[in-house]
């Protein structure tokens, strides 16, 4: 299966020297990679992709790998990973009872000071 979304060469002019705006589209590549594999997987699926004007397959061409549902699809994935990754490690338990201090045998527990009752 040829999958046109995984196609990219970073040496774009072919002059065998890495510039700046290479390195910055392979970084636009990167990002948009999650919603283009969704758009064209759509794309193969002639119902879904008539109902909402996919053409991302070899049939039609890929010009809807720039296209809203691409790139939303996109700013969805990377949002719900980057609130995955905060979310790692902090499940903590407020409702949970304190801990309480481990008992020494013989030793009584201090209840703190004891007031005083001055009726007078």
């Amino acid at each position: 299966m040829n999958i046109q979304a995984l196609h990219f060469m970073l040496d774009a002019d072919g002059n065998g020297v890495i510039a700046g705006w290479e390195i910055l589209a392979a970084l636009k590549w990167f990002f948009t990679l999650p919603g283009r594999l969704l758009v064209e997987g759509l794309g193969n699926i002639p119902i879904i992709a008539d109902a909402f004007g996919i053409q991302a397959s070899q049939a039609t061409g890929y010009a809807s790998f720039h296209g809203l549902l691409a790139t939303g699809s996109s700013l969805v994935f990377w949002v719900l990973v980057l609130y995955l990754l905060t979310r790692i490690g902090s499940s903590h338990e407020d409702d949970s009872a304190p801990i309480a201090p481990p008992a020494v045998p013989g030793m009584p527990h201090y209840r703190g000071p004891k007031h005083r009752n001055h009726t007078g």
